[in-house]
């Protein structure tokens, strides 16, 4: 009991004064050289690998091998970063996880790098990457008591300027790699250091810590590299300090015994190097000011090139399902918070909390970045649909909680617009409601009663699809009228087009021949845009050794290959709210549609670009060309918090990252032009008038990688705009222009009803555009509001004022992850600040009570009469059958009560023996007396998805009810015929394997529980990672109905059902508020059968047999055994075996450890008669088969268990043969089999073999 107090002590006041009880360095020149040594074992949460591997394998490697470290050499720390990976072991490794929070406690096993992953910092969102710092450090303090002050990436592909800002705003004190000697436009500034960001925050920098996976050999505290390294850097600054890695990469597990045994050899050395094993942020933690001001200054972005260039694009799909959740999060908070403030909705933290997190482990490195394997995608694509599922519900629900509060009683139909962002605003919206009656017309008015250009785009029986110009304030929602007439709205907005050209009040438009831009007059301005067309050009795009992490510069420099070209250009929308060119072009096998559009008012001061892409042209690079009229051998480029200026193209900087918009001003900032995208964000500037946005990155690999051939095939969506300005961006407001398109208005149809808001309620302002909002939550652990602000414009602003619709009765500077940081200055009940130039604020602050209070939806649960059951605990597994097969979901996991949009579900016993679901068999269910308007069901089908029939006192209706497992969402997926890898090898060339796409689906149905795994009762395993639903089923019931009468479908589940009189549900998404994936199925089957070459042996010379082979061979081979740890099939050339030996069979040799060795066979193969042979190899991990010194069949790499094939066609008679095989952590399979003329697929006959 003491010595947990003492451990609880420890970390207290670690957690509250971060320096406290650590040997820092004299800041005034102790010359005692110290080295820190962090013990790591980098751990790619997917890669070449997917999340279940990880969970099944690479997880418990890591704290196994850890343990058995701790208990080997009590001088040992180890570092692991990824809140994602405790929680997977908290969830799956329970009493390990116990074990390890004990390390922890003493300081053995320390939390680095704050976030929920490794986290891509140029692609993610700023305000994601301080999400995920939050959670990260959120769940690190409630777990263990402690967190950690470092962001830490060893290994990711670059990090942006704006990742000090964060990190300061954070509470983060250093940050380390070691990828900048993958290669860098800006090398390695130094070893260690002080990186400034772009609002002028400073941070602790180890920039060069040497490998993650370096072993350690000999004593080093007299190592001579490292005890220069440090000497230099002491030299120089005064700091006598140097930071390195050591460790295993990739797949986690620990490092080698070895390393730590002379780490700690030097650890109690006397030598002149003081060794240190330390925690990832102990040097971080130990700078103060005036050390960091000692140190070398790098003041910058740290990117890397062309290593991660191409991350800015590939695997576009995870690209867009990212940008869409982060938009539509902060959406969903902002309604939520205006909801639970006027009381018609709760603030549904935990499922925010929950989505945020599902999707955020995604921006892992190499996950979001696009270079993980296919079958990775399948779990992430799911992933971030299930998020958008639960964002948009509660975006749904809390916009309905809002409208109630308004007056929506019009004239015509009302539909209500929702602004999310902080500032007036005027932008086209689009609604598909009912109209009543006869007429296919629509006059569209505001909250005033005036009327907005508006026109019907398309009509469906009485469904009208419409558009029309909306203005609206900061963070409201406002009620418009839609009125059907005989005729459309008459307003002149200056609007037109014909057959090449279309205009408004700001551009006149030409479309030339090919189907290209050719011309954006600005009459304002009186200036011409373009010297030449916008054209998408597609470029050779070959990317021999890391192909979807690179683009070569040689793509970037040499003439496109061709163009899209060839139009059928037609006129789709022309009215006084928009007109619009659709341009569709076919160009070596893929399709362009373009949605060519200008609006009215001020939402045309942009030309947008909506574009559809069903693509299939490999080994190729599209980008989109904009060759300008303004001139600048420098772009200003979006870094979401900050941008930065770069000069044109140059061989190590060449393509490069901005979050939404790229912008060339003339130098003498008389005008200029921005480019504004939605989710492309890899730009290159050729020239000092041509900005490039790269749309899909398909490269053509060497032998490396060859899944990545057919990356990003499939049907993508995607916009981008241009905008001329006088001025520069700042007075262009570019910024903002690109915020409008990423963020649209949200359209919802509600019940007329009277409302005490009238027809609009505003959250929040700001007295000026130069500040932006950039998040507004309830607290993390509080019910006060966090607001979040940022200057927008790089120059200081004086007397920000934040006003809402009541007074601020307090409020407090907090930073990124809600730690008080300061008081805060209220005038007048309005928040009032100070900004430097792009420094983001945040304050926790508390209202005065809203001025009305609309009430909350209530429940009422009806009691069920369960049976069957179908959950079971860790401990038996084999309790309950859910879906007839005996798969359960988990006990551990299961909760007592489900709130999900705010309608509260009581859950059956998860207790052994006990049921806790009903089968539908046709009963009926009595429905007690009250007001309620809906019956909610929360259930699935244990079987196939199917919609069922249910009746209400006879009267019936239908629903969708998914089946309870497997993925509910899914972008175009390519699946590999007959392998794990996507190449095939014959006669030891590699081919690329044929491919299936399986076209992409979302399924909407309100998702309400997610169980993150099954439990399979036949095999009493858990099933790592798939997942297990419970669906939100909506039945509408009229006032007074008494009986539900259930379908007659036992393979429908229903784990409760509750009654409620839920207003909110009346309010209905007028337009999709989330990513839909809608597909031609016949352009789906044509794209798919270009990607269906057969692999054929047609034409393959044989491999002649042997001349020179004895005659006195023996039966079997010889095999080498060796132990270490690898990631792929090492040169066994330059190890040392541990023994060697013969064998009849290729199998494991007896003694073998469990994990960590390999083997390799040598032998003479007879083929009996002359033909085409397939070897197949089965292992977990890595294997290999070679005939006559050419690699048949390969099946390298760490994975699970999977068979691969090879192809080669040999004469008869005697081949040499080689097998290799290793084995990383846990779970071991290996096996080969050979299939040929007349022979079936076996085993290799132990006849056929032969050594010497």
């Amino acid at each position: 009991m003491l010595n947990t107090l003492r451990k609880i002590l420890v970390a207290a006041i670690l957690l509250v004064t971060p320096t406290a009880m650590l040997p820092a360095q004299d800041a005034d020149g102790d010359k005692q050289k110290t080295l820190h040594v962090i013990g790591t074992a980098h751990f790619d949460t997917q890669w070449r690998w997917t999340i279940q591997t990880s969970i099944n394998e690479y997880i418990p490697s890591t704290f196994n091998g850890n343990f058995k470290l701790f208990e080997k050499y009590p001088d040992y720390k180890f570092s692991f970063e990824g809140a994602i990976k405790y929680m997977l072991m908290k969830e799956y490794y329970p009493e390990a996880y116990q074990r390890m929070k004990e390390y922890i406690g003493a300081g053995r096993w320390n939390i680095c790098g704050s976030s929920i992953d490794a986290t891509d910092v140029n692609i993610s969102s700023p305000e994601s990457v301080i999400r995920t710092i939050l959670l990260g450090q959120d769940y690190y303090k409630k777990e263990f008591g402690v967190q950690s002050y470092d962001i830490f990436l060893p290994d990711c592909f670059g990090f942006g300027y704006a990742l000090p800002t964060i990190m300061t705003h954070c509470g983060l004190k250093g940050f380390s790699t070691q990828k900048l000697t993958w290669g860098a436009p800006f090398g390695v500034p130094f070893d260690i250091g002080c990186w400034q960001g772009v609002d002028g925050s400073k941070v602790f920098a180890a920039l060069n810590g040497g490998s993650y996976g370096a072993k350690l050999r000999g004593d080093l505290s007299k190592d001579p590299k490292w005890n220069e390294t440090v000497g230099k850097t002491g030299d120089k600054s005064g700091i006598y300090m140097g930071y390195r890695y050591f460790g295993t990469g990739d797949i986690g597990g620990a490092p080698e015994d070895s390393s730590v045994y002379y780490l700690e050899k030097a650890i109690h050395s006397d030598g002149p190097l003081k060794i240190v094993s330390a925690p990832a942020d102990l040097m971080a933690r130990q700078m103060t000011p005036e050390m960091l001001a000692k140190l070398p200054q790098f003041n910058g972005e740290l990117l890397t090139s062309p290593h991660g260039n191409g991350c800015y694009t590939s695997q576009s799909a995870m690209k867009l399902l990212n940008r869409k959740n982060e938009l539509l999060a902060d959406a969903a908070e902002r309604s939520a918070v205006t909801a639970s403030w006027l009381g018609a909705a709760y603030y549904p933290k935990q499922t925010l909390n929950e989505a945020w997190t599902r999707f955020l482990w995604h921006q892992f490195h190499d996950d979001l970045t696009g270079t993980s394997i296919p079958e990775a995608y399948t779990f992430s694509w799911n992933d971030e649909i299930l998020s958008q599922n639960q964002f948009a519900g509660i975006l749904e629900n809390s916009a309905g909680g809002v409208i109630r509060a308004l007056d929506t009683r019009t004239d015509g139909v009302p539909v209500v617009v929702y602004n999310p962002l902080s500032i007036d605003r005027e932008d086209l919206t689009q609604a598909t409601l009912e109209l009543p009656g006869t007429l296919t017309a629509v006059r569209v008015l505001d909250a005033a009663g005036n009327e907005v250009p508006s026109q019907v785009v398309s009509m469906d029986g009485r469904k009208a699809t419409i558009v029309f110009t909306a203005k609206c304030q900061p963070v409201s929602h406002t009620v418009f009228t839609v009125i059907p007439t005989e005729k459309g709205c008459a307003i002149s907005t200056g609007l037109s087009i014909s057959k090449n050209r279309m205009e408004n009040n700001r551009y006149k438009v030409v479309i030339d021949k090919n189907g290209d831009v050719a011309s954006i007059y600005d009459k304002l301005a009186k200036k011409e845009l373009l010297k030449s067309p916008v054209r998408l050009q597609m470029l050779d795009n070959r990317s021999e050794a890391w192909p979807a992490w690179e683009i070569m510069y040689g793509a970037v420099t040499k003439a496109p290959r061709c163009y899209f070209d060839e139009p059928v250009i037609s006129i789709v929308e022309n009215g006084p709210a928009r007109v619009t060119f659709k341009v569709v072009r076919k160009k070596e096998g893929s399709e362009m549609t373009q949605y060519i559009s200008l609006g009215s008012g001020s939402a045309g001061d942009r030309l947008e670009f909506r574009n559809e892409l069903n693509w299939a042209t490999q080994g190729t690079l599209l980008k989109a060309a904009f060759p300008l009229t303004v001139s600048n051998p420098q772009a200003t480029y979006d870094l979401g918090i900050g941008t930065i200026r770069r000069d044109n193209n140059q061989p190590k900087l060449y393509e490069v990252p901005a979050q939404q918009w790229a912008d060339i001003t003339a130098a003498d900032n008389s005008y200029g032009v921005s480019i504004l995208s939605d989710y492309k964000m890899g730009w290159d500037k050729p020239v000092d008038n041509l900005l490039r946005l790269t749309l899909v990155h398909t490269p053509q690999p060497g032998r490396s990688y060859v899944d990545q051939a057919t990356q990003d095939i499939g049907f993508h969506t995607f916009s981008f705009a241009i905008a001329g300005h006088s001025g520069d961006w700042r007075q262009g407001a570019t910024q903002w222009q690109a915020t409008r398109l990423n963020q649209p208005l949200v359209t919802f149809t509600a019940p007329k009803h009277q409302g005490p808001l009238g027809k609009s309620f505003s959250l929040v302002s700001l007295n000026t555009g130069q500040v932006a909002i950039k998040a507004l939550k309830q607290a993390q652990n509080s019910e006060e509001i966090i607001i979040r602000v940022q200057e927008l414009f790089g120059q200081d602003a004086k007397q920000i004022k934040v006003k809402f619709p009541a007074a601020i009765l307090s409020a407090r500077e907090v930073n990124g992850v809600e730690e008080p940081a300061g008081s805060a200055n209220l005038t007048g009940g309005e928040l009032v600040f100070d900004l430097k130039g792009y420094q983001p604020k945040s304050f926790a602050i508390k209202l005065d009570k809203a001025p009305v209070v609309i009430s909350k939806k209530s429940s009422q649960w009806i009691a069920l009469n369960f049976d069957i059951d179908g959950i079971s605990a860790d401990a038996n597994r084999t309790d309950g059958n859910f879906d007839g097969q005996g798969n359960t979901y988990p006990a551990e996991l299961w909760p007592s009560e489900i709130v999900s949009g705010d309608v509260v579900f009581k859950m059956g016993s998860a207790e052994d023996g006990q049921n806790n679901f009903l089968s539908s068999k046709g009963q009926s269910i009595s429905l007690p007396e009250g007001r309620y308007s809906t019956v909610y069901l929360l259930a699935a089908s244990a079987g196939e998805d199917r919609t069922v029939e249910f009746s209400i006192d006879g009267k019936p209706c239908n629903a969708e009810i998914p089946g309870y497992t497997g993925k509910i969402g899914q972008w175009d997926n390519r699946i590999i015929k007959n392998g794990y890898k996507q190449s095939v090898r014959i006669n030891g060339k590699a081919y690329p394997r044929p491919v299936e796409t399986i076209p992409a689906y979302i399924k909407n149905v309100p998702v309400a529980y997610v169980a993150t795994h099954r439990h399979l009762g036949n095999s009493n395993k858990n099933e790592a990672y798939i997942f297990g639903y419970l669906f939100r089923i909506a039945l509408d019931i009229p006032a007074g109905a008494k009986t539900l009468h259930l379908p007659n479908q036992p393979d429908l589940k229903i784990a409760a059902i509750t009654l409620s009189n839920d207003e909110n549900r009346l309010t209905r998404p007028a337009a999709p508020i989330a990513v839909e994936f809608n597909r031609d199925p016949q352009k789906v089957r044509e794209m798919a059968a270009r990607l269906k070459e057969p692999v054929s042996m047609e034409g393959q010379a044989p491999l002649p047999a042997l001349t020179n082979v004895s005659p006195n061979l023996k039966p079997g081979l010889s095999y080498t055994y060796y132990e270490g740890r690898w990631r792929r099939l090492p040169d066994w050339s330059k190890l040392t075996p541990v023994k060697s030996g013969t064998l009849l069979a290729p199998e494991l040799p007896a003694g073998h450890r469990p994990e960590f060795f390999g083997v390799v066979y040598d032998a003479f193969i007879k083929i009996p008669a002359s033909g085409n042979y397939i070897f197949y190899a089965t292992s977990d991990d890595g294997s290999s088969i070679s005939i006559d010194n050419l690699l048949i069949t390969d099946n390298d790499g760490s994975h699970g268990e999977a068979e691969e094939a090879g192809y080669v066609a040999l004469t008869a008679g005697w081949h040499k043969i080689r097998i290799q095989y290793y084995n990383g952590s846990t779970d071991l399979a290996f096996s080969v089999a050979v299939e040929g003329p007349g022979l079936k697929k076996q085993p290799i006959p132990g006849g056929w073999l032969g050594r010497e």
